[in-house]
């Protein structure tokens, strides 16, 4: 065999340098002319040659592949590429000359001169067996991950909870079985389809949990939400969001979704023992109101309720109504303090057209309008001296003349009154008649004041929270209110009483940032702002000292002797206001 090197190999000495042999790799050059140019130990050794040399042999004769007989890189009459671009062979079997035979990895390459001219091919190839581990070792790692993913599955669908995921354009990618059961769809239902078309939740129309956690960057916590069940009903649960990461990276949100059923059921319970027609309380005299409300039901006495303005007497006159035998008849009601008192009588008992310049037409009055119901006469303490006794007249006789008439009218009208004024003083100045008093006062019912009754704040506090849900839907729902700012609602002497109470958790529920209500977010008449505001004036020297004096006595009663607290409402230092103590001879307060 001649083994003098063609010029084609001495032109391709230049292209494998010996750092070819120290790649872990069988690497064989073969020319144009199909003749070895180079081939490296570990070529050899896979091939199971010794130290016999190779170079200037037929490749086929050296490295016989299933490629050889099939699809040899080096014939390029049939449009094979391999001459000119790399290929990849996966499991090609390489046929030793002992008659066995390996499958291995093949990676064949063009070899080109320096002006780019392809002069022959480079393969290198390892086994396949090295593959078939990391192949093996793969398939071994993706069995864990599926069994723990499997585990994972297995114990989100073994949840009471609903839990499902949705990608950043709240399309649904993964549905729990408890998801399954609260809506009675199968996850392979809802896969791709937006939440809001599954759900059909309050909020999905407005700024739904899942836009909100989006918004602003954190999840939420245990909204109040109801969504479509399954067979038509609605659910009210409990929604929590949180974002899903695939490592660092948000990739959508996860949800877990609480039936909230028997919470509500719960609550109702408690709300029919603590509520009468909207009217709050477990107070003990609201208890003792609720009683008489019922015991009233079946009389048909004049009622009269006095309290302070925003107690709640309307809503007391309209629970006595709906619990009588009129439930389905009028409820009038006249605000005496707004009827200008030359209209009075035509406003109570109507007139005729001529009766008086400006009566183009008869008109009803109110009486009539209530006949076989009752009329709600609110702030009776306004009513003018000459009218009281036609109010008495009817009260008795039930029956009064138009003005401008002689025809008697007859009505069957229950009477309730309603007043904040104390009606014995009014009597005593001859603002009031007292036989009309008698006749109004069967049977009294006094509305303590918000301050007298603390206990059920947070039953109104939940009971307003619920109110603004409804009339503010454009948000989460808030169903939360800080420990600190439940405080300052306890705290604060509630000259406006219940209807002062739903303003400030309106205006809260208007102002907070999150899902509850803190003291940032209460009007400042609650919190005391403005109270401090002036204390800082008085502490700057625009009192005087006394009234300093005064100012600090008055916040050590309010705070119950808490420095802390007096100091910060002045906003001084615990040592300044020692000074201060000192400075007034307060040491003997403390």
């Amino acid at each position: 065999m001649d083994l003098k090197k063609s010029p084609d190999t001495e032109q391709a000495d230049s292209f494998y340098p010996s750092v070819l042999e120290s790649i872990a790799e069988g690497i064989v050059v073969i020319g144009l002319d199909r003749k070895i140019l180079f081939i490296n130990s570990m070529a050899k050794a896979l091939i199971g040659l010794q130290s016999e040399i190779v170079e200037g042999m037929s490749c086929n004769k050296v490295m016989n592949t299933d490629l050889c007989s099939k699809s040899c890189p080096l014939d390029c009459s049939d449009n094979n590429i391999s001459c000119s671009q790399a290929a990849y062979f996966m499991n090609i079997n390489l046929h030793k000359k002992d008659e066995t035979s390996i499958p291995l990895c093949l990676n064949v390459a063009p070899l080109k001169d320096a002006e780019g001219n392809v002069i022959g091919i480079i393969e290198n190839f390892r086994p396949m067996s090295e593959a078939i581990k990391a192949i093996e070792s793969l398939e071994k790692s993706n069995v864990v991950l599926a069994q723990e993913k499997n585990k994972i599955a297995s114990i989100i669908n073994s949840l009471a909870d609903g839990v499902f995921t949705v990608d950043r354009e709240l399309r649904i990618i993964s549905f729990n079985k408890g998801m399954e059961n609260l809506t009675g769809l199968k996850e392979s239902d809802v896969i791709g389809r937006a939440c809001r078309e599954i759900l059909h939740a309050d909020n999905c129309t407005g700024n739904c949990p899942f836009s909100y956690t989006l918004k602003n960057g954190y999840g939420l916590a245990n909204i109040m939400e109801r969504i479509a069940g399954k067979d038509g009903n609605v659910i009210p649960v409990l929604i929590s969001t949180a974002f899903l990461k695939d490592g660092a990276q948000d990739i959508g949100l996860i949800a877990t979704i609480r039936d909230a059923s028997e919470i509500e059921k719960l609550k109702k319970e408690i709300n029919d023992r603590y509520s009468f027609s909207n009217i709050i309380g477990k107070s003990v005299p609201i208890q003792q109101i609720f009683e008489l409300i019922e015991a009233l039901g079946d009389t048909d006495c004049a009622v009269l309720i006095e309290g302070e303005s925003g107690t709640g007497k309307e809503l007391v006159a309209r629970a006595i109504h709906h619990e009588s035998y009129r439930r389905n008849k009028p409820f009038v009601k006249v605000n005496c303090s707004a009827i200008v008192e030359g209209l009075f009588e035509s406003e109570l008992f109507g007139h005729v057209k001529g009766a008086f310049t400006g009566a183009i037409k008869d008109k009803i009055g109110k009486f009539e309008l209530a006949d076989g119901g009752t009329i709600f006469l609110d702030e009776i303490g306004e009513m003018p001296m000459s009218l009281q006794s036609k109010l008495l007249r009817v009260i008795q006789d039930k029956e009064f003349e138009k003005v401008g008439d002689t025809k008697t009218v007859k009505v069957d009208v229950r009477v309730i009154a309603a007043t904040n004024r104390n009606l014995k003083d009014e009597i005593k100045t001859s603002n009031f008649r007292e036989d009309l008093y008698y006749r109004l006062c069967i049977v009294p019912i006094k509305m303590p004041p918000l301050r007298e009754r603390k206990e059920d704040i947070p039953l109104l506090i939940n009971h307003f929270l619920e109110k603004c849900s409804l009339k503010i839907p454009n948000r989460p729902k808030i169903i939360e209110v800080t420990p600190t700012a439940l405080s300052a609602f306890i705290d604060h002497n509630w000259p406006g009483n219940v209807r002062e109470l739903e303003n400030a958790i309106e205006h809260a529920y208007i102002r907070s940032k999150t899902n509850r209500i803190d003291n940032e977010s209460l009007p400042h008449s609650i919190t005391g702002n403005s109270l401090k505001e002036i204390s800082n004036n008085i502490v700057e020297g625009m009192g005087g000292e006394e009234t300093e004096r005064l100012q600090i006595k008055a916040l050590l009663k309010k705070y119950n002797g808490n420095k802390t607290k007096v100091a910060k409402d002045l906003g001084l230092s615990r040592t300044t206001l020692w000074r201060k103590f000192r400075k007034h001879n307060l040491h003997e307060t403390l």
